[in-house]
């Protein structure tokens, strides 16, 4: 064989590899199972940040967008806690929802995300501003949320939290009404579905074989 050949067919084979399919992310915190995204959703650079001196959190986001403003994201986060810390995930998969060989407690609401970001600085929501707008994007205001978490193992070692975003700043433009008691806006049942819907179309699990 070609010597050039077969030095880059060692090199696309070699472990590392993998990250070069950012659509496709296998990680420690869930063993045996492979996240396949929408190649549709432009995938940006991975973000990596302690929470507290809990765990350490990485958060992959996709996006959609249009004349530079997000329409829609993908976040799939994953969470190991910290060397030395006392801290555990702990809270039960209800209300349940499956999403490939797991079940998670879901959740769908309203969201004001410039709040979010603004309560809690160098967190999970003004982190991710900031990374949009450093692709040259524009993030809403008002988000439309699906999410799915779980404890990812008996110790309460790691956490997996999927989110499924939509641009929702046009049905908001007096700011969010019928809060719930977080502070997130209730959604009716139609359009809960239809989250739920897009969430399983933007991204899907799949058990290693």
């Amino acid at each position: 064989m070609n010597p050039l050949r077969l030095f880059l067919l060692l090199f696309l084979c070699a472990p590392g590899m993998l990250h070069a399919q950012p659509h496709r992310l296998a990680t420690p915190v869930v063993p045996g199972a492979t996240f396949e995204v929408d190649a549709r959703l432009r995938a940006l650079p991975v973000m990596r940040f302690p929470i507290a001196d809990s765990t350490d959190a990485e958060r992959h986001l996709f996006v959609e967008a249009a004349d530079g403003v997000v329409r829609r994201m993908l976040v799939l986060q994953f969470e190991q806690v910290q060397p030395g810390s006392g801290f555990r995930f702990v809270f039960p998969a209800v209300p349940p929802r499956r999403l490939g060989p797991h079940v998670y407690r879901a959740g769908a609401y309203a969201y004001d995300d410039v709040a979010a970001a603004a309560r809690a600085p160098g967190l999970e929501a003004d982190r991710t501003r900031a990374a949009l707008a450093a692709a040259g994007l524009r993030p809403p205001r008002y988000w439309h949320v699906a999410r799915l978490a779980r404890v990812a193992d008996a110790a309460g070692m790691g956490e997996a939290i999927v989110f499924y975003l939509e641009n929702a700043d046009a049905r908001y433009p007096q700011g969010l009404v019928d809060v719930d008691e977080d502070g997130d806006g209730r959604l009716d049942a139609a359009e809960t579905a239809r989250l739920w819907q897009a969430l399983e179309h933007a991204v899907a699990v799949r058990a290693a074989e």
